[in-house]
């Protein structure tokens, strides 16, 4: 074990607030990972967990897919990365309100896939 660490995180959402403590270790030790850079991986970690697992769980709800075939599931993973892409792509700031719009207008959600 190359050390163990302590994080202190505040977390604010619309109307909660709280401190959370967790505590982990790493393989990395303190010669070839400063505190400071394993802020930053810890940091990193958590922006793809905010960024890419939360929308794909909220706003697309992959965790309540029925889909158990593997194959099929491994398709709807791919078909959602490609929609998330495509949201990065044209700057979406809110997905779940652009496929709203897309399931009320679908042409504009076919003219918008073929304009790259």
């Amino acid at each position: 074990m190359g050390q163990v660490f302590r994080v202190e995180r505040e977390c604010t959402s619309k109307d909660k607030h709280s401190l959370e403590v967790v505590y982990g270790w790493s393989s990395l030790s303190q010669k070839h990972c400063s505190p400071q850079r394993l802020a930053q991986v810890i940091r990193a970690h958590w922006a793809v967990e905010n960024r890419l697992h939360w929308r794909r769980d909220a706003t697309l709800r992959e965790d309540h897919c029925g889909v158990r075939l593997p194959p099929v599931a491994q398709m709807l993973a791919v078909l959602n990365s490609l929609v998330l892409s495509l949201m990065d792509l044209h700057h979406v700031p809110n997905v779940a309100r652009q496929l709203r719009r897309f399931a009320s207008h679908p042409n504009e959600a076919l003219a918008w896939v073929l304009d790259f």
